[in-house]
């Protein structure tokens, strides 16, 4: 799931309008909040957002598979509508009022279509057009798969889901779970998934609504944490903005080779995971170009600390800020360290709803856009699912590609690769240059080879790439 979508329901108002205005050339219709009762957290802090942008497809989330060998379309859909009667979120339908309203349907149906490849780029029309089509509220439930047949032994099987029903946990999930129904279909043989105890509903309660002592300490905890929020200096090098518009989201790419695990082994010896380590090397680049030292980086946390909470697709992640005040001449190793504690510190503090949190540290007018300035996410090398037929291959494809986004300023996405990391960093087209950003994310992979080569090398010594700015 891209930038977009980055703080999920805590979008402002502002923000939500201007992400319609630009879909649809239409003012936005925003209603007011949603009866705390009417849907589970955090699905009640993206109702809000998800209705007026329903029209849209920003909050989409789609994979695309290739598929070369036999397909056995019966057995395929055979395993979708397993899979939307296994996860109930899959054939829920919202209903396009002004409370949010659901009710179970049908599951959805394997639609089949054909392209030839014979016709430049018809494949990839195709696909855009699959995964930007928005879903019809009070219509079809949030989840469709489709079969684009290329070729006898060539297909794509486009996989979309609104993020009222899943999230990148649920994603990861619904595919391994898919391919495991695939296989008993074709195979006529059971399949070997553990039943669901726990309705997603009352998973979600539970997260957010724990006895009242935990919930209290938790907002304590936020509140600590949150108090006093600085403003971030960002490394622009562009004016910004001059109106509430949405400006241009651009990206650029560097690696971070591992091939001898120099990296990995960087890691065990400071006692880190790979997103407190980059979290740190971001932490690291701006530091470099701003001097600021009460720095944070903003992501989003799985939740799922228990059984129960890993049997679901559906939205249970959470933002989460890791703040870190640390000394100009601090070492790497220091700083690497004081973000892992804080990470591991906010692990289990998810049951506020957040934008309760954040009113609670900054007051009604505290910005949120200044909050989640900069974002960071670590996606672990993930296994394909184990396909029964042919050959399975995921295909890299943002049907938002090039277009606006309204997360954040800045957003760094980790994949880890075999012998290294990508690097990919996001970033607002109207404060940052190309030039810029390039050389951001190749100081943040800079500041991580620094970090597990050297981790007393101090902060101050660190030769950079680029002039420093604030």
């Amino acid at each position: 799931m891209r930038n977009n979508c980055f703080w999920g329901g805590v979008l402002d108002d502002e923000q939500i309008a201007a992400l319609v205005r630009h879909h649809t050339g239409r003012p936005a219709v925003l209603g007011g909040p949603p009866d705390a009762t009417a849907l589970p957290s955090p699905q009640g802090d993206l109702w809000r957002a998800a209705r007026a942008l329903a029209s849209t497809p920003v909050l989409l989330a789609t994979v695309v598979f290739r598929l070369r060998g036999e397909v056995h379309r019966t057995a395929l859909a055979a395993a979708v509508r397993r899979l939307s009667l296994r996860h109930d979120l899959l054939r829920t339908v919202f209903e396009n009022g002004p409370s949010p309203t659901t009710r179970l349907a049908e599951p959805p149906d394997l639609r089949v279509v054909e392209v030839h490849d014979a016709v430049p780029d018809a494949a990839e029309e195709l696909l855009r057009k699959i995964a930007r089509t928005p879903f019809r509220f009070g219509e079809e439930p949030l989840f469709r798969a489709t079969l684009v047949r290329r070729a006898e032994e060539d297909h794509q099987l486009v996989m979309t889901c609104h993020q009222l029903v899943i999230d990148g946990y649920g994603q990861n999930l619904l595919l391994q779970e898919f391919a495991t129904l695939y296989r008993a279909e074709i195979h006529g043989t059971p399949d070997d998934l553990p039943e669901i105890g726990q309705a997603y509903r009352e998973t979600a309660r539970l997260i957010r609504n724990p006895d009242p002592e935990a919930r209290r300490a938790d907002e304590e905890f936020w509140t600590s944490r949150l108090r006093d929020l600085p403003v971030m200096r960002l490394p622009r090098d562009l004016p910004g903005p001059v109106r509430a518009e949405l400006a241009p989201t651009g990206a650029v790419e560097t690696v971070l080779a591992d091939p001898d695990g120099a990296v990995a082994a960087g890691l065990r010896r400071l006692r880190v995971n790979p997103f407190a380590l980059f979290s740190a090397g971001t932490m690291a680049m701006l530091h470099r170009h701003t001097g600021q030292t009460d720095l944070w980086v903003a992501s989003v946390v799985d939740n799922r600390l228990t059984p129960e909470s890993q049997a679901h697709v559906g939205p249970l992640a959470g933002p989460r800020v890791i703040r870190v005040g640390f000394a100009a001449d601090a070492t790497f190793g220091v700083l690497a360290r004081a973000v892992q504690r804080e990470v591991w510190a906010t692990l289990e503090r998810q049951h506020p709803p957040f934008p309760e949190v954040v009113t609670a540290a900054g007051g009604d007018g505290a910005d949120l856009r200044n909050l989640g300035s900069v974002g960071v996410t670590v996606t672990p090398s993930v296994p394909l699912p184990d396909w029964p037929l042919g050959d399975l291959e995921l295909l890299e494809f943002d049907p938002l590609e090039g277009e606006p986004s309204a997360g954040s300023p800045l957003a760094l996405l980790v994949e880890e690769q075999p012998g290294g990391y990508r690097l990919r960093l996001e970033f607002d087209g109207s404060m940052f240059s190309h030039g810029r950003a390039l050389d951001m994310v190749r100081l943040i992979a800079d500041a991580v080879a620094a970090a597990t080569a050297d981790p007393e090398r101090s902060l101050a010594s660190w030769p950079a790439s680029a002039s420093t700015d604030g």
